[in-house]
């Protein structure tokens, strides 16, 4: 077995709204630079991107990259490493949607989401930018997309969901004209992101008793040697980081529901107030009670600030990447 250290791939994580369930990154701040990171990262939902100048790449785990160019659109799904820069001497514009797709989906749809084969996304390091000319269906409805959720007009949200959801079935249908075309059968291929299946299985089943040695049988390791995988890949140990999804969940609940304190220890996946008060304390250094009191108020971004570095989660584009 090689014993080539590998770089942590870094969780960008992004609070995404219950009721809309996308947010629009955009601005001077999203500015991608020429400057290659040392580290790929994956995201927690499925991102939509918009180049509006400029040029570059994006470069995924197993090593494969795509070239990209003003008026391109690009889908990334969850949970794949990949890194974007700009040609040298150069930065490009970006817009970019995040958008969980198992949320926004109606229950009547989510077997479908449920059902998402994510071993395609092997197709998706090839052919992630999504051109006007080959897909004007799906160009057009991510296009749709940005201008509603940037113009916020009248009766957006009731443009933005159904659109969403058209756009899931179109990128499937993506999925397999792409497959077909690549001449890909066989779709065991191995991840290079080793604990890619566990942390699928982390954000679906957080609220269920999840013992690592179940994770480690999903990426058929031994429990020793998953421990060792996760902390080089995500920095972090198994246990933490279920924790810390277990926290947004509850960060969720806290500032959306009026659930009891103890209900949304239950719904987040904890077992005991005791352990959800000390877990919830541990990583945003207030207690559950006193963060819903904050929120009551107003939002309180420095508390987001904290949940967000966390897993080196940006608000931003990286500036100096090392």
């Amino acid at each position: 077995m090689s014993k080539k250290t590998k770089s942590v791939v870094e969780h960008r994580f992004y609070n995404i709204p219950a009721d809309i369930p996308a947010i629009l990154l955009e601005g001077d701040k999203w500015y991608i630079s020429d400057k290659k990171s040392s580290r790929m990262h994956f995201h927690n939902c499925d991102e939509i991107g918009f180049c509006h100048s400029g040029e570059g790449t994006i470069e995924f785990d197993n090593g494969t990259s795509v070239s990209f160019k003003e008026g391109d659109c690009t889908f990334i799904p969850r949970h794949l490493p990949h890194t974007t820069y700009s040609v040298g001497g150069s930065s490009s514009l970006w817009s970019y949607i995040f958008v969980d797709f198992n949320v926004l989906l109606s229950d009547d749809l989510m077997h479908i989401a449920e059902g998402r084969d994510l071993s395609l996304d092997d197709i998706f390091r090839k052919n992630c930018v999504i051109s006007r000319d080959v897909f004007p269906d799906v160009f057009s409805l991510c296009q749709l997309l940005l201008d509603e959720i940037r113009g916020r007009r009248d009766d957006w949200v009731l443009v933005f969901k159904p659109s969403a959801a058209a756009l899931y079935y179109l990128i499937k249908r993506m999925y397999h004209t792409l497959s077909v075309a690549s001449g890909i059968s066989d779709f065991s291929v191995r991840q290079c992101f080793e604990v890619r299946v566990a942390i699928d299985y982390i954000q679906k089943h957080f609220a269920d008793k999840i013992k690592v040695s179940d994770l480690a049988a999903l990426c058929h390791l031994s429990e020793n040697h998953f421990r060792r995988v996760f902390l080089a890949e995500m920095g972090t140990s198994p246990l933490s980081y279920i924790n810390f999804i277990r926290i947004n969940q509850a960060c969720i609940l806290l500032s959306t529901s009026n659930q009891s304190i103890l209900s949304v220890a239950g719904n987040s996946g904890f077992n005991s107030i005791a352990s959800f008060n000390r877990n919830f304390k541990n990583i945003l250094g207030i207690s559950p009670r006193d963060y819903r009191g904050r929120i009551a108020v107003k939002s309180d971004s420095t508390l987001y600030q904290k949940l967000i570095r966390t897993y080196n989660g940006w608000t931003e584009a990286e500036i100096n990447p090392h």
